[in-house]
């Protein structure tokens, strides 16, 4: 019978090719083995195949071969390539007959093609007059991998176990050619790899065997070896024939693989993150500043562990090839988020400042008098996407309670404590801090509070507790971390009090310090999430403002006071601020949207003031850069 025939046939070969020794490793420095001739790794021949949408096939992943007949040094070879799986494709008989020396370390499982098939059957019962009818019949079998059901559902089996392996992998059948040709042929279609080169490999076959097939033709009668010498090797029209079964009966090769074969578009995407490695992805080459630094991980991590598995970050990576766009994740997996709240704690220290700033001078108290005042304030502050990095916006909430006391005629403190609540949202995230503080500062005048030159000394502390969300996209989930840290600042500012002809002028300039510190700490939710470095900070700028102050509005039994006040900020050194993560031994870095050197603020404001008793307002604008906002506050004070 014809399936006896080719395994007697494979055994003598086997046994001829057993003197030859094997030739030189390959580029894929995939070894050429004495005792199984046709043993290569479906990857290439001599290079690795190029595939669809700049990909490269991975060496080492999947391999092909004939019977498992090694010679010792054959066998130490193959225990040191990191096999994990067998996957033994003949029929009992055949493995009866030529049995498999296992690899260590490598489970082995028998999936019999065509053994329980009923084109199976007739396969091993027909008989040869003629060379047409071996190729005729190799044709068939090809196109029975197609249309029999019982082999498409044993084929369903192989692939899907290819796609759960966790390690390289082995299938074979006796020769190696026709029922391991076809599965080594899908799989790079699979890959991508083109047709051309699909059936280039398919016919390498006969290059690999030809020595083992000389021989055995040789050793067989002439007129035997005419007739049978087409079912030692292989013909592209044996490969076509299944291929344009194909497409007669599923219309594509995709159809076949889902429809056919019944496997499911994840476990494709498995097998393709096995098997191919993208040199660049969808809009890669066009990115700069976060999102390229996204772009590079999402590339990066392709060598990890959460590729080529059933994992979400594979069927995103692999649904986006197909789609042609990364879908905005390359802007969100970075984290720029954390970048952008260390950005904005670092800037509360003259929101404070601000908060404390009508009541800090004073001017209007007599020697031991005291002030006990609060505000509320809130603000927003936007900042337009540029090349280096996404959108973010602030939103902030506080109040602070104070009271101030003039000590003598030069000198004059506060002091006060505080909360403040912030939002900062940016590329797909949102981190919250909850700011609780301490402020004190003073103003000393040499002439007197009331007029001429003055120094202001300020600085705060507190404790910040914080929560982030990073939504990433394309089916990743939701990334959550917190943590936890410390915010400190001071400023020294030299100024002059100049009263006017019903204004009340007060320029500054001065020094301000800011520094965050907040503890690194492990996001959870997500496989991208990531381990965040601690964000420790410092911002050191110049600032100038102008504080007016106009004459007293009476009305009725209120007094009215006006005011403006201008600010300017210039941050010397490097105003960047960056966030750096890591995930799975890869490193991410990713600025704050916010990169403004110099930043401008104005406000009005109005006082009323009834007895000891003082209420007011205060709406303001700033902007500077791609970055805008506006703040407004609430005041109230009492005078005893």
């Amino acid at each position: 019978m014809f399936q006896r025939l080719l395994c007697s046939l494979s055994v003598l070969s086997l046994s001829i090719a057993a003197a030859q020794a094997a030739d030189d490793s390959t580029a894929l420095n995939t070894p050429r083995l004495t005792g199984i001739d046709n043993f290569r790794d479906i990857a290439g021949t001599t290079t690795a195949y190029a595939t669809a949408h700049d990909g490269i096939m991975r060496a080492g992943v999947f391999y092909r071969s004939n019977a498992l007949t090694p010679t010792a040094s054959d066998l130490t070879t193959l225990n040191g390539l990191g096999i994990k799986a067998i996957y033994d494709l003949r029929t009992p008989s055949e493995i009866a007959a030529t049995p498999d020396t296992l690899i260590s370390g490598a489970t082995y499982q028998n999936i019999d093609i065509i053994g329980s098939t009923t084109s199976g059957a007739n396969i091993t019962t027909v008989s040869f007059k003629s060379a047409a009818d071996a190729i005729a019949m190799m044709q068939q079998t090809n196109r029975a991998f197609v249309s029999d059901a019982g082999m498409r559902s044993q084929f369903s089996v192989l692939f899907n176990e290819l796609a759960r392996v966790d390690g390289a992998a082995l299938f074979h059948c006796t020769a190696g050619k026709d029922r391991t040709g076809w599965t080594a042929a899908v799989l790079q279609s699979i890959a991508g790899v083109d047709s051309a080169t699909i059936m280039s490999n398919y016919l390498a076959t006969n290059d690999y065997t030809a020595a083992r097939v000389a021989a055995t033709l040789k050793a067989l009668p002439p007129s035997m070896a005419t007739v049978y010498a087409p079912l030692l090797g292989v013909e592209a029209s044996y490969l076509q024939a299944g291929l344009d079964q194909v497409t007669a009966q599923y219309g594509s090769m995709d159809n076949y693989l889902k429809q056919g074969l019944g496997l499911s578009q994840e476990t494709l995407y498995v097998l393709r993150g096995k098997m191919v490695e993208y040199n660049s992805l969808p809009g890669q080459a066009g990115l700069v500043g976060n999102a390229a630094a996204g772009a590079q991980l999402l590339q990066q991590l392709q060598n990890s562990d959460l590729s080529g598995t059933y994992s979400a970050y594979n069927y995103y990576l692999q649904s986006a090839i197909d789609g042609g766009s990364l879908r905005g994740v390359e802007s969100t997996v970075g984290g720029q988020v954390h970048a952008d709240a260390a950005s904005y704690l670092l800037r509360q220290d003259a929101m404070i400042e601000q908060a404390a700033a009508p009541y800090a001078s004073g001017t209007d108290l007599n020697v031991g008098q005291y002030r006990l005042w609060t505000t509320a304030l809130a603000g927003y502050l936007g900042t337009d996407g540029s090349s280096h990095a996404g959108n973010s916006n602030e939103h902030s909430q506080g109040m602070m309670v104070g009271v101030t006391r003039r000590f003598s005629e030069q000198l004059s403190a506060h002091g006060g404590f505080g909360y403040s609540k912030g939002s900062v949202g940016g590329a797909g995230g949102e981190a919250d801090t909850d700011y609780t503080f301490l402020a004190l500062g003073a103003r000393f005048a040499p002439n007197g509070l009331e007029r001429g030159l003055f120094v202001d000394a300020d600085a705060s502390a507190g404790y910040i507790d914080y929560d982030s969300k990073r939504d990433l996209g394309g089916g990743l989930g939701s990334a959550k971390g917190n943590s936890h840290g410390n915010l400190t600042g001071a400023t020294l500012a030299l100024g002059y009090r100049l009263p006017v002809d019903g204004v009340t002028l007060e320029p500054r300039l001065g020094m301000r310090i800011s520094r965050v510190d907040l503890a690194g700490f492990k996001e959870k939710g997500s496989e991208l999430a990531l381990d965040v470095d601690d964000l420790q900070q410092t911002r050191r700028s110049a600032v100038a403002d102008l504080n007016a102050s106009f004459a007293p509005v009476t009305m009725g039994v209120w007094q009215l006071v006006p005011g403006v006040r201008v600010g300017y900020e210039h941050v010397l050194g490097d105003h960047e601020v960056d966030s750096e993560g890591h995930l799975l031994g890869l490193d991410i870095e990713q600025r704050a949207a916010f990169d403004n050197r110099d930043q401008f603020s104005g406000a009005v404001n109005v006082m009323a003031n009834l007895g000891p008793l003082s209420v007011g307002a205060e709406v303001g604008a700033s902007g500077g850069g791609d970055s805008h906002g506006f703040a407004g506050s609430l005041k109230a004070s009492y005078l005893f």
